[in-house]
């Protein structure tokens, strides 16, 4: 009977709390779980609450930033309109004219002080006429100003047209003064005695001219001259888009023919004939009796001498002459060389000597040549050998002849003495003498590779060690070599 009271349903009071003390457990667990959950998604917003203050933060820093750089971007769109504007409203042409082979026409040369006045304004008439043809391709909108220069020997060409007879002495230096007081931006500069003087002046401007954004057009008044091809090929192939046009006078130059460049002729201001063909027939002729200058209408000058027995049969030769340069005649090619350099004329050799090698005590024939390395060289000097475009030709230079046929590389540089050391300083420091890597001697005296390595210190040459450098192609393996 007690068994009975104390059971429920069948099942004995022990029993039940024990499945009441698991179930509490189990609901204890559970509120336990969702304890920490709650806390969990506490904490998970918490951080999700300092995230988004950050990004908020971000957000507005970025909106900032978006509306300074907005501002900065119209007030750039605003300035850099500004600043086209004003290269749109200031454009100019330069003319730049070699006044030693491009010369005026004689008859404005004889007119002195006035016909330097009319060549001025005839010049920049014609110019202008030509360029407003062709003002959508140079990105001319409105007007434009012309800036003419003309470089020359005063001195030198006046004596050269008065000895040919062609002007009187002061003619030439009143024709300029004329020219160059019509207008404010047309001027004629005198550069003297100098070979390279006009040459040099004209370089220099053209390079500040291709610079400037509000030079449209450059005119080019030189293609009688070679020399200047080199130069008009490295503007054109750096400034491949950069207009730039010829102005003949005498004919144009082979070289600067072959670069198509666009090229107009001004016939009632510049001479057609070159410096020779005004010289010819006037200051080296053989003696002859007194000759007479008479005008013709196309405007030559008929050249008669007296007392008849002309080439043509009737007492007369004809001659027509220009106005071309007073400089001397066309020389090799040169370039421009640093005013630090003085110019010299014929190349030297680096001296070399023989040497025997001893085996047990007797002497043995002569088996190479002890070469002497230049020891140093000017770092202005060695740059303006490496930049020579085309390159000297070593052979021709350093051993006096070259076999290549054609050779790809330039002999007609003038190099002095101490160039023709420099270029030598060049070689020998950058490549070995294979024959001497080879057999351990060179027997070419005329050899301008490096036969040791210049790069070693003083305890490594006194050791015979090979320099620190790994790549060194004097003191590395012959296997090394096969790639060189």
């Amino acid at each position: 009977m007690a068994t009975a009271v104390n059971a429920v349903h069948g099942v004995s009071n022990a029993a039940l709390l024990a499945t009441y003390k698991t179930r509490f457990e189990e609901l204890a667990t559970t509120e336990r779980k969702k304890d920490d959950l709650i806390q969990e998604l506490l904490q998970q917003n918490e951080r999700l609450a300092t995230l988004l203050e950050r990004f908020e933060d971000d957000l507005e820093r970025e909106k900032n930033y978006a509306r300074m750089s907005q501002k900065e971007i119209r007030d750039l769109k605003i300035q850099n309109n500004t600043a086209e504007d004003k290269l749109m409203s200031y454009p100019y042409i330069q003319v730049l004219i070699d006044g030693d082979g491009m010369m005026f026409n004689l008859d404005l040369l004889r007119k002195k002080k006035e016909g330097g006045s009319e060549a001025a304004a005839l010049l920049l008439q014609d110019i202008r006429e030509t360029v407003r043809a062709r003002r959508e391709d140079l990105c001319i909108k409105g007007d434009f100003d012309i800036r003419a220069l003309v470089f020359a020997n005063l001195e030198g060409l006046s004596k050269t047209l008065v000895k040919a007879n062609l002007l009187n002495p002061g003619d030439l230096q009143q024709f300029f003064i004329g020219f160059t007081q019509r207008l404010e931006h047309v001027n004629f500069i005198d550069v003297g005695y100098g070979k390279e003087m006009a040459d040099s002046k004209i370089r220099g401007e053209f390079l500040f001219h291709l610079k400037d954004p509000r030079c449209r057009l450059i005119l080019f008044g030189g293609s009688h001259d070679n020399g200047y091809a080199p130069f008009l090929k490295t503007c054109t192939a750096t400034s491949p888009d950069y207009p730039i046009w010829l102005l003949e006078g005498p004919p144009t130059a082979r070289e600067i023919t072959a670069m198509n460049l666009p090229s107009y002729r001004f016939d009632r201001i510049f001479s057609k004939e070159s410096q020779n063909e005004m010289t010819s027939g006037a200051g080296n002729s053989p003696p002859t009796p007194p000759a007479v200058l008479t005008p013709t209408s196309n405007g030559t000058l008929n050249m008669q001498a007296g007392g008849g027995g002309g080439s043509n049969g009737s007492g007369s030769s004809d001659y027509r002459f220009s106005y071309a340069s007073a400089a001397v005649a066309p020389s090799p090619i040169t370039l421009a060389r640093p005013a630090s350099i003085k110019y010299n004329t014929s190349p030297t050799m680096e001296s070399a000597k023989t040497i025997t090698i001893s085996g047990n005590g007797t002497t043995i024939a002569p088996r190479g040549v002890q070469h002497s390395m230049v020891p140093s060289a000017d770092a202005e000097r060695v740059n303006y050998i490496k930049n020579l475009n085309p390159r000297a030709c070593n052979n021709f230079y350093l051993k006096g002849s070259c076999y290549q046929q054609p050779c790809q590389y330039s002999h007609k540089y003038k190099l002095s003495p101490e160039d023709v050391r420099t270029l030598k300083y060049i070689i020998e420091r950058s490549k070995p003498c294979q024959q001497y890597r080879k057999k351990g001697f060179c027997d070419d005296e005329k050899c301008y590779y490096g036969h040791q390595c210049p790069f070693k210190s003083k305890y490594e040459a006194a050791t015979d060690r090979p320099c620190s450098n790994v790549h060194c192609r004097f003191c590395a393996g012959d296997e090394q070599m096969m790639g060189y």
